[in-house]
């Protein structure tokens, strides 16, 4: 038995559309809502920089001091914390004190305290 059908289907592609109109009222909804989030920003900067500097720009002129607050803000070329820390304990090595006098127990220079222990002398 045979079929004879003469009817063609015809299968067609729907034709690529773009809506430039949303793409472009997505773009100036992005844009927008872009500027008004920056507004907000901003104003929320402005608002807790007042409150942290209640006087002003003029409270802002710490800014080259050695110290602001318990930060040290002093260049490493100008400190001289480690060196003055470094001659303390050069004295401490060098010279010769008490470190308790109930105890009756006292530092001598390192040098000397080698030279006794070489000697055998024992503290």
């Amino acid at each position: 038995m045979s079929e004879s059908h003469s009817t063609t289907h015809l299968v067609r592609a729907e034709e690529d559309r773009i809506s430039t109109g949303r793409i472009v009222a997505v773009g100036i909804a992005s844009l927008l809502l872009f500027f008004f989030a920056s507004l907000v920003a901003t104003r929320m900067m402005e608002r807790d920089r007042a409150a942290l500097l209640p006087d002003g720009p003029s409270a802002a002129s710490e800014v080259g001091r050695a110290k602001i607050g318990i930060v040290e803000q002093q260049p490493f070329e100008r400190t001289r914390t480690g060196l003055e820390w470094k001659a303390e304990q050069r004295r401490r090595l060098d010279g010769q004190g008490w470190v308790d006098r109930k105890e009756g127990l006292v530092h001598i220079p390192v040098d000397r305290a080698m030279d006794l222990v070489v000697q055998g002398e024992r503290p």
